[in-house]
C-alpha cells in the first residue's frame, strides 16, 4: 500500500513532523533530480544520505 502525500511522520533529518511529499522532495534533491534551491528549508544532502537511508520513511511501500 502506498503512502499518502499528506502522510505525517516526525523526521529525524528536520527534528519535527513532515508530511511525506516534504520527506519525498528531500530525496529529490539528494539523488540531484531537484534542486537545492528550490527546497524550502536548508539541509545538509551528506548528512541527509545517513539519516534518510537508516529511516526509510521515503519509501513508498514498507517492501522497497
Amino acid at each position: 500500500m502506498a503512502r499518502s502525500p499528506g502522510a505525517k511522520h516526525n523526521c529525524p533529518l528536520f527534528s519535527r513532523v513532515i508530511n511525506w511529499s516534504m520527506c519525498y522532495e528531500v530525496q529529490e534533491v539528494r539523488d540531484d533530480n531537484m534542486d537545492m534551491e528550490l527546497f524550502p528549508e536548508p539541509f545538509d544532502v551528506k548528512v541527509a544520505d545517513k539519516i534518510c537511508e537508516k529511516c526509510r520513511w521515503h519509501y513508498v511501500s514498507k517492501n522497497e
